[in-house]
């Protein structure tokens, strides 16, 4: 049986095993160099995309989120399982310039960071994760579990952590079905429902009931099948999906529409990213399928607009 993986651009699958692909390699470098003598990132992925360089099968579409990404990656200087396609020296003059010239933008980052301190979740066990910073590691922001028990570590930048969820609320704003969840199981009361039941048919008995007491019991009652039935998640998704019509996609996170969508988010193992969203949906880059990151101003009537951002891509191995 086919197992299916994802692996970097610049690699590819050969007898089972994850080796360098020399054409794309030789982009990786290109697009170092071209970064370290001075163009910017839009500048080298329209460049790449006028010469119609190929990222998979299907498209040869870049775009500065893409670079970025493959400037980010420190897994080119080599890991346990990739060899290498640049040297280390060439990966921190990258990221070092990459840093110096984000100073406007690290500032809208640093806020962004602020406030997801507050939102973000062990993947594994659920609990809050803490975010911290150790200067000697190549990715030098890491959010930790607070579950002693669990003790996951998940290494990812800054900048990597709020451009992804800019692409996940990019796709809720162009994609506003992600917002429906799963339908229900038919409801049914639980223990506190069928105790206030209980006490409202035991002062019905009495000879002289008290009515105050019945029409209190009655509202509580009427409160907590509202909160425990599908009514109230049905309001939140009509809700969320109109404000979700409202919105134009963004190049730079945006605080209102984050908090007014999110519920939390959840980061696993090698920095996957999760949205859970206020109407008990996730939403993923990992999703089995192609990624897409929508160019800001994008709404839903001019979805068309759309390119295509490949973090990782998908192949066959026996």
């Amino acid at each position: 049986m086919k197992k299916t993986r994802y692996i970097p651009y610049g690699y590819t699958m050969r007898n089972g095993r994850t080796v360098i692909s020399g054409e794309e390699a030789e982009v990786i470098r290109e697009i170092f160099n071209s970064y370290l003598n001075g163009a910017s990132l839009k500048a080298i992925a329209d460049e790449l995309t006028d010469r119609q360089i190929p990222y998979t099968q299907k498209t040869a579409i870049w775009d500065k989120a893409r670079i970025a990404r493959i400037i980010d990656n420190a897994g080119y200087t080599g890991t346990e399982e990739y060899d290498p396609i640049i040297d280390e020296d060439m990966y921190e003059a990258a990221v070092s310039l990459k840093t110096a010239r984000q100073c406007k933008a690290c500032e809208k980052e640093n806020d962004a960071i602020g406030l997801l301190r507050d939102f973000v979740r062990c993947d594994n066990c659920g609990q809050p994760m803490k975010r911290r910073v150790n200067a000697k590691h190549r990715i030098r922001e890491s959010w930790n579990c607070t579950n002693d028990e669990c003790g996951i570590r998940v290494h990812i930048s800054d900048a990597q952590l709020v451009e992804t969820i800019i692409v996940l609320i990019n796709r809720i704003i162009l994609n506003d079905h992600l917002l429906q969840p799963k339908p229900k199981k038919r409801y049914e009361p639980d223990a506190k429902v069928t105790k206030v039941g209980n006490d409202i048919a035991l002062e019905l008995e009495r000879d002289a009931p008290n009515e105050d007491y019945i029409i209190e019991k009655t509202i509580e009652m009427a409160a907590l099948m509202y909160e425990q039935s599908n009514a109230k998640l049905n309001l939140t998704v009509s809700l969320a999906r109109k404000l979700a019509h409202t919105m134009v996609t963004q190049d730079e996170f945006n605080r209102d529409y984050f908090t007014a969508l999110a519920s939390y988010i959840t980061l696993g193992e090698q920095g996957r990213v999760v949205l859970h969203t206020k109407t008990e949906t996730e939403v993923t880059l990992d999703d089995g399928s192609n990624w897409i990151n929508y160019l800001p101003g994008t709404s839903r009537s001019d979805s068309s607009r759309s390119r295509w951002l490949f973090i990782g891509r998908r192949c066959e191995t026996g």
